[in-house]
């Protein structure tokens, strides 16, 4: 049996939007544009996870997430909204048990990847054995490191190739188009920083995503202004790794496909 996913929103670019990625990383969806209608479903059925958009009203946001935990205190619930201040719904969230109050802001990948991290707690994110996501370029002098990571990617969809030092890097990109390399700071010879300044010199578009044990906020404001995509910080879990770089991929993928991603709406 396929693990569903509840979408309840108003807004249809919104619930297609959600409806292509949860379908892309292998789960079955339901759309529902009222969410009077969640109730009624519940009754036969349990999704692994519910997207409920944070609009007012008595079957929506989070009185909506209340009635749900009615029916089922451990299902997981996540609330799409604007609010400028989420943190001052703490209190409300921690009282329906709501697992994350994210922005609806489809055009960053952080929101797409808090959804597939929900989603991991659930099962791991099992592409089918056809999935390609992409070419991933591994930028580490640490040989146990590359390999391990390296063979993960593969298992889940990614093709991959790797680079043991910054100046590898360089001349792999001259010769071949990545979607997102997967760049160490700390490296023998050139550093990260570095490598990613050549990186954007020769090509603007490319993803990379810096790797360090270094949690250092003057490193990650210069690599943001650089233009990194994302930032992990050594040790990562694999599976924290993989959402990273899916997350990527479909914010370009589906953006692409569906001519722009649905931006912010108005409550």
């Amino acid at each position: 049996m396929v693990d569903r996913v509840l979408i309840v929103d108003e807004d249809i670019a919104v619930r297609d939007f959600l409806y292509e990625l949860i379908s892309e990383v292998g789960y079955g969806c339901l759309t529902l544009p009222i969410g009077k209608e969640v109730l009624e479903r519940l009754k036969s059925e349990r999704p692994s996870l519910i997207l409920i958009d944070d609009t007012p009203g008595e079957y929506s946001g989070i009185l909506l997430a209340k009635k749900i935990r009615e029916f089922d205190k451990d299902i997981k619930i996540i609330l799409l909204g604007n609010d400028p201040k989420p943190q001052a719904l703490a209190p409300q969230l921690r009282e329906a048990n709501i697992n994350a109050y994210l922005k609806k802001d489809f055009q960053n990948p952080e929101v797409i990847k808090n959804i597939l991290s929900v989603l991991k707690q659930e099962r791991l994110l099992k592409p089918s054995s056809s999935k390609h996501w992409g070419s991933v370029l591994i930028v580490d002098d640490e040989v146990e490191s590359r390999e391990m990571t390296g063979s993960f990617l593969q298992r889940r969809g990614f093709e991959t190739e790797t680079a043991a030092s910054g100046e590898e890097c360089l001349e792999k990109i001259r010769l071949k188009n990545f979607d997102i390399i997967l760049l160490d700071i700390t490296m023998t010879g050139m550093d990260g920083l570095l490598v990613l300044k050549r990186i954007r010199d020769a090509n603007s578009r490319v993803k990379v995503v810096m790797v360090t044990a270094m949690q250092n906020k003057e490193v990650i404001a210069q690599a943001k202004s650089i233009g990194v995509s994302d930032y992990i910080i050594k040790p990562f879990n694999l599976g924290s790794l993989e959402s990273a770089l899916v997350s990527i991929f479909l914010t370009g993928k589906i953006g692409t496909d569906k001519g722009k991603t649905p931006g912010p709406t108005t409550p």
